[in-house]
């Protein structure tokens, strides 16, 4: 009887700890991002929620006219219910869930065996390093975190489906399925398979594996699933969508691609790779956007340094394997979550801050347990450098919130960064054009103009010169609009012509 009521203790004090966890990171949380709660709705919040019908009822979700990331847009359902469109409410959320994220890296911290203090100290930098702002104080960004929460807690739940005491098929049920849910937030979350065989691979022994109790079908199926691809890529259709999007995100860092030499592309994903590392490292001059010059070759110094750090990486990554489980795993969850973004296949851009929101916590997870071993324990050394990095990066955070408040704030960081950025300079026209500084705006929009690789600056053009009464230059510059014959743009071309005609009897071609 004595065992029983001591075993009961030790549980309710377990639980009661992870409790008092999540009240702390939470608290954490609402404290470094309060500076958010005034901040008005700012780039994508427009497409993504102001002006989506999906997010406004239960109605509007099922006509799914504004496709893509049902799990983010059930949960702006809620905030939409409970605050309409008031921006403040809807950042609650968004804290919120970074805030159980944090908590959920704390669990897995100490279900790979690391001590309280890496627990601690991985789940504190993960919340408050300033690259997960854009994240955070945005809140159509809102797919990282929940993807991330929904890819930490299948984890957790397959590695309770190891334990010899679990039942294993309803918990891998139950991991699978978070799995599901999280890859309808964001689609990182298919990485999920090859985390957890990594981990077999560290921490499990051989008879007791799951996902490599069959290694020859794994095998068997990577196999296919790469014949499959590359029959796709070669004969179906793929490599010309390849190389077309390639031209397209070349062409946002004022770039031209010859589709025929796709080297400099690559050189650019290199590049690329080293400009975020720097990001994580270093996270100063943080922006929405980033645009920097294309490498002059092989041997161009950011090219070399990705080669360098992929080559650490991969013999980092091969040894920690058997010498360091856990550094091992957080090594491997930092590669893993940094393929999709990686740009192999192109994305938006090259470099984003979001990006880097679920490496992150790989990176957190990997600094403690380098500090709590590096550092020697004598004077609390170990946590003495942690709290000074922590300061820093909530110093950095607090500072970096107020760059998202309003569109003004946040272009005129982004155009201090990047100022050869044509996206950035024509938003910061905007910017100036929606508080009715038509001078000012003007000016942005002309450097913009400037690059010939976006259409838009353009068109912004001739809207300031049309409000400003000046015609003729509004129709030049309309008309400079219409040439690029951009498809992007092309239903916006159509109602420009229309409206030209009704109100002017002027026909553009």
């Amino acid at each position: 009887m004595v065992k029983v009521s001591y075993l009961m203790a030790m549980v309710g004090q377990k639980y009661r700890d992870r409790l008092y966890a999540l009240g702390l990171l939470l608290a954490a949380a609402f404290a470094l991002y309060a500076n958010t709660f005034g901040h008005a709705w700012i780039l994508d919040d427009f497409p993504v929620i102001v002006n989506n019908p999906d997010v406004q009822s239960l109605a509007g979700f099922w006509a799914d006219s504004y496709p893509g990331r049902p799990l983010r847009e059930l949960t702006f359902l809620l905030d939409h219910a409970l605050f309409g469109l008031d921006p403040a409410g809807w950042h609650v959320q968004n804290v919120f869930w970074h805030g159980v994220n944090a908590f959920l890296l704390f669990l897995l911290a100490d279900r790979l065996g690391c001590s309280r203090f890496v627990a601690w100290s991985a789940a504190l930098l993960f919340l408050v390093h300033p690259v997960q702002v854009e994240v955070v104080a945005n809140i159509s960004h809102r797919k990282d975190s929940l993807a991330l929460a929904c890819i930490l807690l299948a984890t957790l739940a397959y590695l309770r489906a190891l334990r010899p005491e679990a039942r294993t098929l309803p918990w891998l049920a139950v991991a699978l399925s978070l799995a599901l849910v999280g890859w309808t937030a964001k689609q990182n979350a298919v990485m999920l398979p090859l985390l957890w065989l990594g981990y077999e691979l560290a921490f499990v022994d051989r008879k007791n594996r799951l996902l490599l109790r069959q290694p020859k079908c794994l095998v068997a199926g990577a196999i296919t699933a790469t014949l499959g691809f590359l029959g796709w890529y070669l004969l179906g259709g793929g490599m010309p969508l390849h190389r077309q999007a390639m031209v397209g995100v070349m062409a946002k860092m004022t770039v031209y691609l010859n589709p025929d030499n796709v080297a400099p592309y690559f050189l650019m994903v290199l590049k690329s790779l080293t400009f975020m590392v720097g990001k994580l490292l270093w996270p100063l001059a943080l922006a929405p956007e980033y645009v920097y010059p294309a490498p002059s070759g092989w041997f161009d110094p950011w090219v070399l340094g990705a080669l360098a750090i992929l080559g650490i990486y991969g013999m980092l990554l091969w040894r920690a394997r058997r010498l360091w489980p856990p550094f091992f795993f957080a090594l491997l969850w930092i590669g893993l979550f940094w393929l999709p973004t990686a740009n192999l296949w192109p994305l938006s851009y090259f470099a984003a801050d979001r990006y880097l929101y679920t490496p992150t916590l790989g990176l957190a997870l990997m600094t403690a347990l380098v500090v709590e071993r590096w550092c020697p324990p004598k004077n609390y050394l170990p946590a003495q450098v942690m709290a000074m990095g922590l300061l820093a990066c909530c110093l950095l955070t607090w500072q970096q919130n107020r760059v998202w408040a309003t569109p003004l704030s946040l272009w005129t960081q982004a155009v201090r960064v990047a100022p050869e950025s044509t996206s950035a300079l024509n938003n910061l026209g905007g910017a100036y054009l929606e508080l009715g500084q038509l001078e000012r705006s003007l000016e942005f929009f002309h450097k913009a103009a400037a690059n010939f690789d976006n259409p838009m600056p353009w068109y912004n053009l001739g809207r300031v010169y049309e409000q400003l009464g000046d015609r003729d230059k509004a129709i030049f510059h309309y008309r400079s609009f219409l040439a690029f014959n951009d498809p992007v743009t092309a239903q916006l071309a159509r109602r420009l012509r229309l409206r030209l005609f009704r109100q002017y009897g002027i026909q553009l071609r």
